[in-house]
């Protein structure tokens, strides 16, 4: 079961593990949570599988995400240097405050409306910027994140990117850059200053999860230096 969405939609909200099932597995699966009450059903399943993809087909899954992990090596990438940069006349922090300021919320909700819960037609529009508002607070008050680094301009958040370590291996969470700062180099110097701190805290590795449709996104990463490390088709099963 999983608490935080239970809590937002306000109802049970599970997810199913397997990456691979058949119709009669998947059946059965969704009978028992069924049993439990469980309301939404959440499953990353392997694209390579065609029985999975075929069972989920048949028990009506809405298929809200392709989800991609890109990954980059760390040691391969020289630290970017710090204060403000020229051309985008932004500058790149760690945020210290104890709350998100309206920027970083309405970039969280940007970020939720490209998501697959924004994908998702039965998603209220409410219970989706609830689902943002949650995850950008949680990341700042450090439950979800370790830090959370944005870019200001004349004082305003233009960007940020929220990230975390452990392991040796650092990532990147929830990442956005408003619409009037896009093609001006933001988003690529956000990434490299999210590899920058991941590199502080001693990772050799990062990874950043997107979804297959966000076209720029997946542009940004690849020009970043990212090679997909995994493919997930993300059904949601409403029961």
């Amino acid at each position: 079961m999983l608490d935080l969405d239970s809590d937002i939609f306000g109802f049970p909200v599970a997810r199913i593990l397997p990456e691979r099932l058949t119709e009669n597995e998947l059946q059965h699966v969704i009978s028992l949570l069924k049993a439990k009450r469980v309301r939404l059903a959440y499953w990353a399943s392997d694209p390579k599988h065609l029985e999975s993809q075929r069972a989920a087909e048949l028990c009506r899954g809405f298929l809200a995400d392709e989800k991609v992990t890109f990954s980059f090596d760390l040691t391969t990438v020289p630290s970017p240097p710090r204060g403000e940069d020229a051309y985008t006349g932004s500058h790149i922090e760690e945020y210290a405050g104890e709350s998100p300021t309206p920027e970083m919320e309405n970039l969280a909700f940007q970020i939720g409306m490209n998501s697959r819960f924004g994908a998702d037609p039965r998603i209220p529009e409410d219970k989706l910027k609830a689902m943002y508002r949650r995850w950008i607070r949680n990341s700042v008050n450090g439950q979800v994140a370790d830090a959370v680094l944005v870019a200001r301009r004349s004082g305003k958040v233009v960007g940020m990117a929220t990230v975390g370590a452990g392991n040796g291996r650092g990532y990147i969470g929830l990442f956005a850059v408003d619409a009037a700062m896009r093609g001006k180099n933001l988003s690529v110097l956000l990434v490299r200053e999210a590899q920058a701190w991941a590199r502080r805290k001693g990772s050799g590795l990062t990874r950043v999860v997107t979804q297959g449709k966000n076209i720029p996104a997946c542009r940004l990463y690849e020009k970043c230096g990212y090679k997909i490390e995994k493919i997930e088709f993300f059904y949601h099963f409403w029961i």
